[in-house]
């Protein structure tokens, strides 16, 4: 049973913003555009296991999370896919590298190979243990019954090639190709069918309900408030041309009108500039005069206010999936 969906990851709005927003000629677009395919491959990977996944004939008591981000001390730390059961609880390291895969045991180093270059590449196994680390401090701090917790690092991309340089059991183990997943699944899950279930469905219910509760999207993205473009973007013949006309929004240089023009800018600015924003802040973004007509945008918009008067302010809503 899913009780957390995967969505379309923030980073991935944040580098279109990105991308909408700097100047053409900026030096930092082909970067970004690197960073933007890098992102989409990995959440089109952790679908690709998503879809391994849902193969399996699943008891009631079989709950997946995706896409957690928990707080662990002054930071937080990310779990792709978390498996919880009333026996164990099972984390997902979801990566889609395409190349030949090299683990170093003796260095717990890891690198690709591809095109006759060679990189180094954070090692999976170890971000894995990290993260198992990190859930039994989190189950520790919260006070929750301890389950034993497995880990496996998924490779889906079909034409990587993993080899290690000296074979231990751990690389053996937990590294594996997305056609083993379903098998490799299953053999956890047979390991533990004598053992008598740690947790009553009550219970998993109310870890499950907290580990949302706690869940909070990483959105401490690196901002640019003086190199993006200000101003509502044309949908149409993408420029920065557009001005307010008859409660709408009317480009200068191809003749649209769209009324909703407006929401993907104070959505740029919110990824972009800063996490909050006043109504001058949006007068000034938006190139509108009127404090009243800005207050009516902001508000017709699916965003959060905090405050009163001058002093309000303007954010995501918690689900901020909902208003891409």
């Amino acid at each position: 049973m899913i009780l957390k969906e995967r969505e379309i990851p923030l980073l991935i709005h944040y580098f279109e913003a990105l991308l909408r927003r700097l100047p053409r000629k900026s030096n930092l677009r082909s970067k970004i555009e690197e960073n933007l395919l890098k992102a989409w491959a990995g959440y089109h990977g952790e679908c690709k296991a998503d879809r391994h996944i849902s193969t399996i004939d699943n008891n009631h008591d079989t709950f997946i999370l995706n896409d957690l981000c928990l707080p662990i001390s002054n930071s937080f730390f990310q779990i792709d896919t978390l498996i919880l059961t009333s026996k164990y609880l099972l984390i997902l390291e979801i990566k889609n590298i395409a190349g030949s895969l090299e683990f170093d045991n003796e260095f717990e180093q890891f690198s690709r190979s591809l095109n006759g270059e060679i990189k180094g590449f954070p090692n999976p196994i170890s971000q894995a243990n990290r993260s198992k680390i990190h859930l039994k401090q989190w189950f520790h701090k919260k006070k929750l019954p301890t389950l034993p917790i497995e880990f496996l690092v998924v490779f889906t991309n079909s034409s990587s090639i993993i080899t290690s340089v000296n074979q231990n059991e751990m690389t053996k183990n937990k590294a594996i190709k997305i056609d083993n997943l379903v098998a490799k699944y299953l053999t956890i899950q047979r390991s533990y069918s004598s053992i008598p279930p740690f947790l009553e469905l009550k219970e998993q219910r109310r870890i499950a309900n907290q580990l949302i509760k706690d869940h909070s999207p990483y959105s401490n993205y690196k901002r640019y408030p003086e190199e993006i473009l200000s101003g509502v973007r044309c949908i149409q013949c993408e420029q920065f041309n557009m001005v307010r006309k008859i409660r709408s929004w009317y480009c200068n240089d191809c003749g649209l009108f769209d009324k909703n023009a407006h929401q993907q800018a104070l959505y740029d600015y919110l990824l972009l500039v800063n996490p909050t924003i006043s109504n001058q802040q949006a007068r000034e973004f938006l190139g509108v005069e009127s404090s009243r007509v800005s207050y009516r945008l902001l508000n017709l918009t699916n965003l959060t206010p905090q405050g009163k008067g001058k002093g309000r302010t303007y954010s995501f809503p918690e689900n901020h999936h909902n208003i891409f």
